[in-house]
């Protein structure tokens, strides 16, 4: 597999265009309409950007992009542009996102609103390139608009911290594809960030969440301050982006009925899910929503939740049988209903429309209180058709799990997401469309959700797959094939390393099925592009500071790290973002006696068939599991020598498993050959060897004791070796 950093250290705006045809323009997503001219426009220290006050913050946006892509600093001014110059204009105001760039003598870029001048100043940036020391652009003409008005990425601060900076990350990220919206999954079951003055315990029981990562933050972690996301808001607004913010309710609620009992529990049993059937916890989550709604004010849309709500004991509290006599209801899934229906009221009061997850959607219109008409349904576990739910008279946002989802290397190539189109639906585990939709005003567009997943690794997993993303929904008629998406995709990809990673992390090795698997050591090295200071890093997915290890010389890598990197000046200052990139090593497979042979197990915890643990995938999610204790035996099929066993099993950090290995020629008697039944070692890609004397064995088995994460057993790969 390529090297993900050959792409992203590759000299930023070499110029690949020949000066004729139009092909080598490397714009993404590719433009509606565009006319390449004869020759170029020279941008010099002497250009300037023209702007009126109304346009002042995007024309600021531009000079800072144009300064960290070129080195030159432009000026910005309100008079008459001159040759060489930017001149950023609003047209007759208008709620069109089409903008216009005409390249010429100077560049004149014009919109009926500050997004339409955003997206026409993204494809200005992208359209720079530096040849001979010198700043050009090509002549051409543009005129441009998206298909989808509703594109976007996500992001999980829910479970795992994420720093503002790091969100601004991703906001850059959208702003250069041109995706209009960031989702802010603000909280869930683990974290709750948005401060609340009304509730200010909120937050205080706030724990990343366990699994897959070390820690990226000290415990405890603290909502973000009123005027962080004040800054957030504005600095996403300025480049064209609008923070879509997500309270989860009322189920993924732990921290809410956890944190404020007193608010939002009342004398529910149920630790998960407000309890809606209470007067007063019903006017405590509208207090909440208004307040979100107080500091997210740019965006059109605001996430209400609404999936997986467990109801369980909210039928056994003091006021759910005056709520039902109240309402008219029958049940508590009815009561669930009036609950997101309320919400949705609140968000309308406030000019804004309301998105839900697919789960709030009512199927049957006789049942109470059904989803309002103009909600937007993000169809993401494909329990119902979204056609259904089109037909039915939603918008429909497609925010399926394959190939959208992005949960750790659960994830799919870019190529995948390239080739999909924006009405095509597929859920977990499927590999191909399982719905394919009508397009028409209903299918509102299409998300990337990257959950569960720290702020290190956000970029890395996010830019080639968003850009894919972009392109389809931006322009599918376009035509153009993933050859040529991926050479544009090197020219805009250098700009967007240039403008978040202050300091590039460059592996150079041998990666296996994604761009952060390996299975053989790699050398890092930490590039910086901040002149007068150190690079400072860190490995265990902490934020590197002052008194981080420096970095002096490239270094091998040999086991998983998460990697996070930044400028500090002299004094200890940090200059710029801090850079991330996770890197897991994967077993490195080696054909054995155990291969493709049959297996049998005692035990299954599920129906998957046992010869996965044989089939020569080591993937780490693709193993077989059983319920402790459990046992799995392979046939070799006929006697050989053996003197060593590999096992491969689940792995994430921190668990381990305890077990024994047996060896047999007819299946009867067995002989003992590893005791590992007090082993703590951490379980790892490497697996856990076995060596023992020579013996003759024609059945191996291998007998699983215990994991110290769980009741489960999870066999990646058994792998046998003939002795030499």
């Amino acid at each position: 597999m390529k090297n993900r950093a050959t792409i992203i250290c590759t000299a930023i705006l070499i110029s690949t265009f020949a000066g004729a045809a139009d092909p080598a323009l490397p714009l993404v997503p590719w433009p509606k309409d565009v006319k390449l001219g004869d020759g170029e426009m020279e941008i010099t220290a002497k250009s300037a950007i023209v702007a009126a006050d109304a346009l002042l913050a995007q024309a600021k946006v531009l000079q800072r992009e144009i300064r960290i892509a070129t080195g030159l600093e432009l000026k910005i001014v309100s008079t008459k542009p001159n040759d060489g110059d930017i001149d950023l204009e609003l047209s007759a105001a208008n709620a069109s996102p089409e903008y216009r760039l005409a390249v010429g003598g100077s560049a004149k870029i014009d919109g009926g609103n500050e997004t339409a001048i955003g997206y026409g100043t993204a494809t200005f940036l992208q359209s720079v390139r530096v040849r001979d020391g010198k700043v050009f652009v090509p002549n051409m003409k543009v005129t441009d608009s998206p298909t989808f008005q509703y594109r976007a990425l996500m992001i999980d601060p829910g479970r795992k911290f994420h720093s503002i900076d790091g969100i601004k990350q991703v906001v850059e990220l959208c702003r250069l594809y041109k995706l209009r919206f960031l989702h802010l999954h603000l909280s869930d079951d683990q974290l709750f960030m948005f401060p609340s003055t009304a509730f200010p315990t909120l937050g205080k029981g706030n724990r990343e969440f366990a699994r897959f990562d070390p820690p990226s933050a000290a415990a405890p972690i603290r909502p973000y301050a009123l005027a962080e996301l004040k800054d957030l808001e504005e600095f996403a607004r300025a480049r064209g982006v609008a923070i879509i913010p997500e309270i989860d309710m009322p189920g993924h609620s732990s921290r809410l009925v956890g944190d404020a009992p007193e608010s939002f529990r009342g004398d529910s049993k149920n630790g998960v899910t407000i309890n809606i059937a209470s007067p007063k916890v019903r006017e405590a989550a509208a207090t909440l929503l208004n307040e979100v709604l107080d500091v997210f004010q740019s965006t059109p849309y605001v996430h209400l939740g609404g999936d997986e709500v467990s109801l369980d004991g909210i039928d056994k509290t003091d006021d759910y049988k005056k709520s039902l006599a109240e309402f008219k209801l029958k049940s508590s899934h009815d009561l669930y209903r009036k609950f997101i229906s309320d919400m949705i009221e609140i968000v309308k009061k406030r000019g804004k429309h309301a998105i839900v997850w697919e789960e709030a959607y009512t199927a049957n219109a006789k049942d109470a209180f059904p989803l309002p008409k103009d909600t937007l349904v993000m169809a993401w576990c494909l329990n119902h058709d979204p056609q259904k739910i089109m037909n039915d008279g939603y918008g429909v946002i497609n925010g399926s799990w394959v190939p959208y989802y992005i949960v750790r290397d659960n994830k799919q190539p870019a190529e995948t997401l390239f080739n999909w189109s924006v009405n095509q639906f597929a859920a977990e585990r499927q590999s191909k469309p399982q719905f394919t939709t009508k397009i028409d005003a209903n299918l509102a567009g299409v998300q990337l959700l990257s959950w569960e997943n720290s702020e290190s690794i956000e970029i890395q997993s996010m830019r080639e797959r968003g850009a894919a993303m972009a392109e389809q929904a931006w322009n599918p008629q376009a035509k153009r094939d993933y050859a040529d998406f991926c050479e544009r995709l090197k020219h805009t990809d250098a700009i967007l390393e240039k403008l978040v990673h202050p300091v590039s992390i460059v592996a150079k090795g041998s990666f296996t099925k994604d761009e952060s698997s390996f299975d053989e050591p790699l050398t890092i090295s930490l590039l910086n592009s901040q002149p007068d200071t150190e690079v400072r890093y860190t490995l265990d997915n902490r934020a590197p500071d002052a008194k981080s290890a420096v970095y002096s010389a490239p270094f091998e890598l040999k086991e998983n790290a998460w990697i996070r990197a930044a400028a500090f000046t002299k004094d200890g200052e940090r200059r710029g973002y801090v850079s991330g990139a996770w890197y897991k090593r994967t077993a490195k497979f080696v054909k054995n006696l155990a291969t493709g042979k049959p297996v049998t197990c005692t035990n299954p915890e599920s129906s998957i068939d046992p010869k996965i643990a044989v089939d020569g995938d080591l993937d780490v999610n693709h193993h077989w599991a059983g319920k402790t204790p459990s046992s799995l035996t392979v046939d070799l099929e006929k006697i050989y020598k053996i003197d060593r066993a590999t096992l491969v099993t689940y792995y994430d950090g921190g668990r381990y498993y305890q077990y024994t290995v047996e060896v047999s020629t007819d299946g009867a008697k067995w002989a003992l050959v590893d005791d590992a039944s007090k082993n703590t070692g951490v379980a790892a890609a490497s697996g856990y060897e076995s060596r023992f004397p020579a013996t003759d064995a024609r059945y191996v088995r291998v007998n699983m004791l215990k994991n110290s994460a769980n009741i489960g057993t999870h066999i990646v790969e058994l792998m046998v070796f003939e002795a030499k």
